[in-house]
């Protein structure tokens, strides 16, 4: 099996990660365009709870997703500083729980709204196979 060097590996992420709130940025103002019949003149909250985080324009998901990629890019900094630590590797952990979470909450969008959502693919397909790659390497 080919393995990355960890520093790299962890770098790495926030790529992995950063291609998929670019995933989101790009298409979520088409996506809520052309979803929005899916709540009008319903009364599926839940629905109507899950278009509205959606409905966005793109400046303004770039500017959420800039805090986001803060945060993440902080996570890995002290990571990579204090990567034989133990209080490192705890908190590396559930920051990488709350990932797969945030992947989980992809599919159950999609599941609710029975149509794509953005981010589902880079979600599916780069960031859960790579957080559990990194789960592997770091246990």
């Amino acid at each position: 099996m080919f393995l990355i060097d960890i520093h790299n590996a962890i770098w790495l992420f926030l790529v992995i990660f950063m291609l998929h709130d670019f995933e989101e940025i790009i298409s979520v103002e088409n996506w809520s365009r052309k979803t929005s019949y899916l709540v009008e003149n319903k009364s599926n909250n839940i629905k109507k709870l899950i278009w509205n985080f959606w409905n966005i324009n793109s400046y303004s998901f770039a500017k959420r997703d800039v805090v986001i990629f803060l945060f993440c890019s902080t996570i890995v900094f002290i990571k990579i500083q204090f990567i034989d630590s133990r209080w490192t590797a705890s908190l590396f952990m559930i920051f990488l729980c709350f990932v797969l979470i945030h992947n989980l909450v992809h599919i159950i969008q999609t599941l609710i709204l029975r149509t794509y959502t953005p981010g589902l693919y880079t979600a599916i397909g780069l960031v859960t196979p790579y957080t559990i790659y990194l789960f592997y390497r770091l246990v």
